[in-house]
């Protein structure tokens, strides 16, 4: 997470809360310098509401704020960045998101970010497209 100026907003995301719908606390790694948080999650169920949580804080300079996500099978990075108040994933250029049906209802989950694929890397984009 990169966010320009942005100590005092991040501030409260550093410390437990028990009623944030996600776990855990960032920790800066910015050290003043250029404003960069992280916070490493295990699995997706454990980061639901984040990306709207963030998206919610009253950011100074909006147009800075930069969330970098890789899951635990995407092969890069995603970026979101906050576009009319909301945060949304831009698209990089040779990635592309996927989305599979479960295989136990055969329907693809709403809330599932998917998994970011590198369509230039060893196989390109998986068949079925």
């Amino acid at each position: 997470m990169l966010a320009s100026n942005e100590e005092e907003t991040m501030e409260p995301l550093t410390r437990p809360d028990d009623s944030r719908e996600w776990s855990g606390c960032f920790s800066d790694i910015g050290h003043g310098m250029f404003g960069g948080w992280a916070i490493e999650f295990v699995r997706r169920s454990r980061w639901v509401g984040l990306l709207e949580q963030l998206e919610s804080l009253p950011w100074k300079s909006p147009h800075s704020v930069q969330v970098l996500v890789h899951d635990e099978e995407d092969e890069c990075f995603g970026l979101w960045m906050i576009h009319d108040g909301r945060l949304v994933e831009i698209p990089l250029p040779r990635t592309r998101r996927a989305f599979w049906p479960s295989p136990f209802t055969g329907e693809v989950d709403p809330d599932s970010p998917g998994i970011l694929i590198r369509t230039d890397g060893p196989g390109g984009w998986p068949d079925g497209d």
